[in-house]
């Protein structure tokens, strides 16, 4: 899901969507098919500009049928959106915007020369898309690394099922430069080869699961709970402390200059949300210690330690 992210109430998710009616200010259209024997979605591009909404923006997300959302961004309100079907003989994604039927075809007629049968076709998706797909594959939140970029892509294949497409993609992936590690049953690493700052993943191991000492307490964080899209320092320890119910203590300068990109695709616990957290800290040359029970603070961090 290409989202402009930004830090979402990690306790709460929330979608924001686009869609296709008649005016040129409101457009959806389709970008990618993967019809699998055990996995089937659409990936949009969907465009929200002035007079419908106060500014312009754009936003890839992948869908299912019978997925529900709403599009927030209108400024005459609330647009709810269900994915009613994905015609994959047509190319064709069939919905519903406040109940009125909608279609959302291609944007270039490459994606609709598709033969019959499993398949797995991008047009032009972004980098994000494809970790997304790859992640939703996997059943895996992927940790991305800060210094990982990789250009659109344009992929056709006959593939079966979710196992097949996800080798596709990891030797797509793969090709490009980038490596991909396993960090436990959760997590997949996605990072560039031969990147100076790589650490592995036995360097940082899992934090073991604490009990909660409230009955209220999530201990679990549904997907998609936290959204960080090149979010500062300062945002991300906020959610820290709020998932250690520990305060941030700092006594010496911190980089000014740090951002962290990173969207959980599946369930988490909260030891495992702090282990990501952990890794993408890491890849900063930052680490967190604990002063007390009460409190934590940053300090540097070098993979060899």
């Amino acid at each position: 899901m290409k989202m402009k992210r930004s830090i979402l109430c990690f306790l709460a998710a929330g979608f924001v969507a686009w869609t296709f009616p008649a005016r040129a200010a409101h457009v959806a259209s389709v970008l990618g098919l993967v019809n699998l024997t055990n996995y089937q979605a659409a990936l949009l591009v969907i465009t929200d500009s002035p007079p419908e909404a106060a500014f312009t923006a754009s936003t890839h997300k992948w869908v299912t049928a019978g997925q529900s959302f709403d599009d927030l961004n209108l400024k005459t309100g609330r647009l709810h959106i269900d994915i009613r079907q994905i015609d994959f003989a047509n190319s064709i994604v069939r919905a519903a915007e406040n109940r009125a039927t909608q279609l959302y075809v291609p944007q270039t007629t490459n994606i609709m020369d598709v033969a019959a049968g499993n398949y797995l076709r991008l047009e032009n998706a972004g980098f994000d898309d494809v970790l997304d797909l790859y992640a939703a594959l996997k059943d895996r939140t992927l940790l991305v690394h800060p210094d990982l970029s990789q250009p659109a892509l344009t992929l056709s294949a006959v593939v079966t099922n979710k196992a097949d497409a996800a080798s596709l993609l990891e030797k797509t992936l793969q090709q490009r430069g980038a490596v991909i590690l396993a960090d436990g049953n959760n997590f997949e690493w996605i990072v560039p080869a031969g990147a100076t700052n790589l650490i592995s993943p036995a360097a940082i191991p899992a934090r073991p699961a604490k009990a909660s000492s409230s009955s209220s307490a999530v201990d679990t964080l549904p997907p998609d709970s936290i959204n960080f899209d090149n979010v500062d320092l300062q945002q991300v320890l906020g959610v820290y402390q709020a998932l250690t119910a520990q305060k941030w203590v700092q006594d010496q300068p911190l980089p000014s200059s740090v951002t962290f990109t990173f969207h959980n695709q599946t369930p988490l616990a909260k030891a495992e949300t702090l282990h990501a957290f952990d890794v993408l800290l890491a890849w900063h040359g930052l680490k967190v210690v604990n002063l007390d029970d009460k409190s934590f603070k940053l300090v540097p961090f070098a993979a060899d330690k």
